[in-house]
C-alpha cells in the first residue's frame, strides 16, 4: 500500500513547477517594467529641470520670448513659461512622465535679469 500512496502524491505535484515558473517570470516582468518606468521618469525630470535652467538663463539675458524658445529647444514637447519681474525672471517647464500615465513632472528656475535686457 505504501508504493501506491507515493505515486498518487507525485501525480498531484506534477504541474506545480510550471505554475511556479510562470508566476516567477510574470513577477519579474512587472518589477522590470516598474523599474524602467521609474528610470524614464527620472530622466524626464532631469530634462525638465535643465530646460527650466536654460530658459531662465536665456530670458535673463535676452528677454522672455527668447527664454521660452530656449526652453522648448532644450526639451521638445514640454510646456514652457517665463514670467519676469523687475530684477528676476522665473522659468517653469512641465512635461508628462514617460511610462507613468497621469504624472506631470515640472521644474522651475530663477535668474537675475541682466542690465539692459529687453522686457
Amino acid at each position: 500500500m505504501a508504493p501506491g500512496r507515493h505515486r498518487a502524491a507525485a501525480t498531484r505535484d506534477e504541474g506545480s513547477v510550471t505554475v511556479e515558473a510562470a508566476l516567477g517570470i510574470a513577477s519579474l516582468v512587472v518589477v522590470i517594467t516598474i523599474a524602467a518606468s521609474g528610470a524614464a521618469a527620472a530622466l524626464t525630470q532631469i530634462r525638465v529641470v535643465d530646460a527650466a535652467r536654460e530658459a531662465a538663463r536665456v530670458a535673463a539675458v535676452s528677454g522672455a520670448r527668447e527664454g521660452v524658445a530656449a526652453g522648448r529647444a532644450a526639451a521638445p514637447g514640454t510646456e514652457v513659461s517665463v514670467d519676469g519681474a523687475e530684477q528676476y525672471v522665473t522659468a517653469r517647464v512641465s512635461a508628462p512622465a514617460r511610462g507613468l500615465p497621469g504624472v506631470v513632472l515640472s521644474g522651475r528656475a530663477v535668474a537675475r535679469v541682466e542690465p539692459g535686457t529687453p522686457g
